[in-house]
């Protein structure tokens, strides 16, 4: 990693992405080196080199501390294939925060099901679970959302899924590496999925991963694959009596090499990112911020502030850019308030009760990242620039 003034990229001390190919010493990327090396990129490789996929698949299933993983094009196709493979589809509901990406309720959709947003519970980054089990009708599935770095005790969560006899599928896009005072984030629900996108905590430009039981996850391989089940020569065969409908979203080579030279380095990046977010939040004082359940175990990628209203929310983003500072909504709305899922809900609004809390908390959540690249002096520049705005935050929920 050099010492590279980032302001010269991206205009900021703080970029958002957290792995910056340009930023890395390429000669110690020993698997990227030995895919460009035998040229084979495609994951079904014909060579004696072991397939980067494979050593992806097989360093995630423990790192999610499950029975296997498969690695897929992107997270997003990571939900989706998940919930098909527990058989969730058209006429089904799964339950998933209100406070989320858009992408996660699209996944839902794909599927054929219904997306149920669940409101905030008492942190602003949980799941609420007595709406969960009482408040939203019947649930096949839930898909419980970790926010950028921050991992959600999923306890209470799998709790209810277990006296209603459902699914929990863990999305672990954003928090890879985060940990709860329970598990590592993945580490509760029957399912976990990660994503390898280029703004992820590690990265391969896209790219995604699922980890689950063997029935579950050779289903999910096969949905990826084409539907094929797979010699032992490794060809495709759709003669077989378990072969189905697929699609091609698997990952190549070259990504899966990109992320298994990451993987190996993720502790020594998580303890930098820690270390720098210590360092921010001593600088911050007793500047509110929002807080995860077990903040030591947090990736220390994102620091999460709630402005005073929306207004505040953009003169706080505004003020700190003029210092070179990075600060932006994590979700500009709930998904539940785009006019894509307002046409989809046929009352223009979701069945069961309306999310209040994360439609008027969303706008004004703010994230500031603070990658392994970022200096000390950076961090120091960071704190100073987020203490001139403090007026603009509040704790006030």
């Amino acid at each position: 990693m050099t010492a590279r003034n980032l302001t010269t990229r991206a205009g900021v001390i703080n970029p958002h992405q957290l792995f910056d190919l340009s930023q890395e010493d390429i000669d110690s990327f020993s698997h990227l080196k030995s895919v460009l090396a035998d040229g084979q990129l495609f994951r079904y490789v014909e060579s004696d080199r072991e397939s980067a996929n494979t050593l992806v698949e097989r360093h995630f299933a423990e790192h999610f501390r499950k029975e296997r993983a498969v690695a897929v094009a992107n997270g997003t196709v990571g939900l989706r294939l998940a919930l098909r493979a527990l058989g969730i589809g058209p006429g089904h509901r799964v339950a998933v925060n209100a406070y989320a990406f858009i992408a996660c309720a699209m996944a839902i959709s794909a599927t054929g099901a219904e997306p149920v947003p669940v409101d905030m519970g008492g942190s602003v980054l949980s799941m609420d679970a007595d709406a969960l089990e009482k408040g939203v009708g019947h649930l096949d599935a839930v898909l419980l959302v970790h926010v950028q770095g921050h991992a959600v005790a999923a306890g209470p969560i799998r709790a209810v899924c277990d006296r209603l006899g459902i699914p929990m599928i863990e999305d672990v896009c954003q928090a890879l590496g985060a940990g709860s005072s329970e598990a590592g984030a993945g580490g509760v629900g029957d399912v976990a999925v990660t994503s390898f996108q280029q703004a992820k905590q590690i990265s391969s430009g896209e790219g995604g991963l699922v980890a689950g039981p063997e029935e579950v996850i050779e289903r999910v391989y096969r949905l990826s694959d084409l539907g094929a089940v797979r010699q032992e020569n490794g060809l495709p065969d759709w003669d077989h009596e378990d072969a189905l409908i697929g699609d091609n979203l698997r990952m190549t080579e070259l990504q899966a090499a990109l992320v298994m030279d990451q993987a190996v380095r993720l502790e020594n990046t998580l303890a930098r990112q820690r270390d720098q977010r210590s360092r921010l939040r001593a600088g911050l004082s007793d500047i509110p911020v929002i807080e995860s359940e077990n903040p030591a175990e947090d990736t220390g990628s994102h620091t999460l502030v709630l402005a005073r209203d929306t207004t505040a929310a953009e003169e706080f983003r505004v003020e700190l850019a003029r210092r070179g500072v990075l600060a932006r909504p994590v979700w500009k709305k709930s998904w539940v308030e785009y006019g894509l899922y307002r046409r989809e809900f046929a009352s223009g609004a979701p069945a069961g009760p309306w999310p209040g809390k994360a439609v008027g908390l969303a706008s004004r959540i703010l994230s500031i990242p603070t990658s392994k690249y970022v200096t000390d002096s950076a961090v120091a520049q960071v704190a100073q620039a987020i203490a001139a705005g403090r007026h603009h935050l509040t704790q006030d929920r």
